[in-house]
């Protein structure tokens, strides 16, 4: 085996590269519950991981990547109760496995590119933290995916099918779209995501994303009034499931207390984007001292859900997170940014469907429910010899912690404005 390696990395058609992190921080403040079942102040955040891909040019047309890596995460306590709890586990992931054909004119000129298998996509590359939301995170129950990712990792990859056409300044990426990481698994989603480069300074996009359209298992993505040992719903009191925490639909009951109907949902539904990115130096003479990206203002606005659902989903105005954040000028020697972000939404998005199962928020009768309307983030980073990374991050976003063992809660810990935490990454690629 090492002497095919070495034999295969002399072709000239073979590439070679990865990279290895370590990344660690502290919660300095978190909401904390009566019972302290989310006390995550003080708890420190680690993780280490590495990744290798490999890439082989066919052709001038074809050509194919395989990477595979690993994380090492521990958990933070997340109670008092389970102090003496430090669980770290691995997480193995397939970062890349594609094969790709470009057309003739593709990288001069624009034209067709198609992919198949798992591979990276990011239609906002500026964003840093907040955003992205059209290909992240679930429609309903609404809860959003922030946090000091895996920058090196599987954190944008996806499964499925993806062509691009450009011509000019314009870009279309049309994906179909396997659901690998979120359960119910294997739902298939349809996505449309246009880039227009209006001028060197200035571009717009825009994207809607059919999420889950076709399920793999009709029950898993709408149970319905049929679900198995399930809590009749927040709203409806203690069911025949014996208080169970997966609601599958809602009983809408009146001022009496006497049922009206049943409200079933799904997981499925639409999300549609917007964003745009303007920078100025464009017309004043290019970067000069302020560096690449100083001064690069950029946004994103989505609608996650475009179905209203009564009680909890019936205000669309409260399904719409907006984005905006601040390339700072960095004078060449880092790069550095903040982002705020708006979003009205008054459920609590404790409750991720990859625990519960349920399109249902919860968290309904947790002290701490409901959601701080603004979240923030700022990053700074350096790139040191080509090869040695540097990044740091302080933010008020929504980090997701808690868990025992291996068994990860989902809980957002940061809640008020007041709740903050920092974590630093170092990594070496190449």
């Amino acid at each position: 085996l090492g002497a095919g390696l070495c034999e295969a990395a002399g072709d000239p058609a073979l590439s070679l590269h990865g990279a290895g992190w370590m990344q660690f921080g502290r919660v300095e403040h978190s909401y904390a519950t009566a019972n302290a079942s989310n006390d995550f102040r003080h708890n420190w955040l680690s993780n280490y991981g590495g990744i290798f891909v490999t890439g082989y040019q066919v052709d001038e047309n074809w050509d194919a990547a395989l990477g595979l890596g690993s994380l090492l995460v521990s958990l933070p306590r997340g109670s008092n109760s389970g102090a003496d709890i430090w669980y770290p586990f691995w997480v193995g992931f397939l970062s890349e496995a594609r094969v790709t054909y470009k057309s003739d004119d593709f990288a001069k000129d624009g034209g067709l590119q198609l992919t198949l298998g798992t591979f990276p996509y990011n239609y906002n590359p500026d964003s840093k933290n907040l955003g992205v939301y059209l290909l992240k995170g679930y429609v309903y129950p609404g809860a959003i995916e922030s946090g000091y990712g895996d920058l090196f990792g599987s954190v944008g990859s996806r499964t499925g099918a993806w062509g691009r056409y450009s011509i000019g300044g314009l870009t279309n990426d049309l994906m179909a779209l396997i659901e690998t990481d979120a359960k119910p698994l294997y739902d298939m989603s349809f996505a449309d995501v246009l880039t227009w480069k209006i001028s060197s300074g200035f571009e717009l996009g825009a994207g809607v994303n059919l999420y889950r359209y076709l399920a793999a298992d009709e029950k898993a993505t709408s149970p319905g009034k049929d679900c198995q040992d399930a809590f009749l719903g927040p709203y409806a009191g203690s069911g025949p499931g014996g208080g169970q925490t997966t609601p599958c639909f809602i009983v809408r009951k009146d001022s009496a207390g006497i049922p009206i109907d049943t409200i079933t949902g799904s997981l499925s539904g639409i999300k549609l984007m917007t964003r745009f990115r303007f920078d100025p130096k464009a017309w004043l003479g290019g970067k000069g001292v302020l560096g690449e990206n100083g001064f690069v203002l950029y946004g994103e606005a989505a609608i996650i859900g475009t179905k209203d659902y009564p009680i909890l989903y019936d205000d669309i105005k409260r399904r719409i997170p907006v984005m905006l954040g601040l390339n700072l000028p960095g004078f060449n020697l880092f790069d550095w940014s903040v982002e705020g972000k708006y979003y009205a939404s008054k459920n609590s998005s404790d409750n991720l469907p990859a625990q519960s199962g349920s399109w249902l928020p919860g968290g309904t009768k947790d002290p701490g429910t409901g959601r701080d309307d603004w979240k923030w983030s700022f990053n700074a980073s350096k790139v040191l010899a080509g090869n040695i990374f540097l990044g740091f991050q302080v933010a008020n976003d929504h980090l997701r912690l808690g868990g025992t063992h291996n068994n990860a809660t989902g809980r957002e810990a940061m809640r008020t404005p007041e709740d903050v935490y920092w974590a630093f990454k170092t990594a070496y690629f190449f």
